[in-house]
């Protein structure tokens, strides 16, 4: 191969690579292996149908602006206020995003980013109707 050609590929790939180093740094990709609701009668229940076919499905978390995007689990919209904190000392992740509206609905995302896994446990709720649990990575 030229050299002019070897420099080439070197300049591109000097270029590229703190864009693929950096991919997904700035995003949680989750999983949910499981979800429950609260039956008209208080109790927790996880074994309808609806229920079943939600697990497996996947979301994605933008860490700076906490928007969700993704399966059952999307708070971008225009009409919704989203508050994102990292706690410094416990290294957990929070999402609070609330509708504005007649009718306000409000959803909570908690990620213990603390864990020494890959795998970093969530919990996601919206105005308690449903609860998911899964990992996210």
């Amino acid at each position: 191969m030229e050299k002019a050609v070897k420099l080439k590929i070197v300049f591109i790939g000097a270029l590229l690579f703190p864009l693929l180093s950096s991919a997904g740094i700035d995003t949680f990709e989750c999983t949910v292996t499981s979800v429950q609701a609260i039956s008209e009668s208080g109790e927790v229940i996880s074994d309808t149908d609806h229920l079943k076919n939600q697990v497996g499905s996947t979301f994605s978390v933008d860490r700076s602006s906490g928007e969700i995007r993704g399966g059952y689990f999307i708070n971008n919209k225009n009409s919704k206020s989203i508050a994102v904190t990292n706690e410094p000392k416990s290294n957990a992740f929070y999402v609070v995003s609330t509708s504005h509206g007649p009718n306000v609905l409000l959803s909570y995302l908690y990620v213990g980013n603390n864990r020494e896994a890959n795998q970093k446990p969530f919990m996601y709720t919206s105005s308690g109707q449903y609860i998911y649990m899964g990992h996210c990575i």
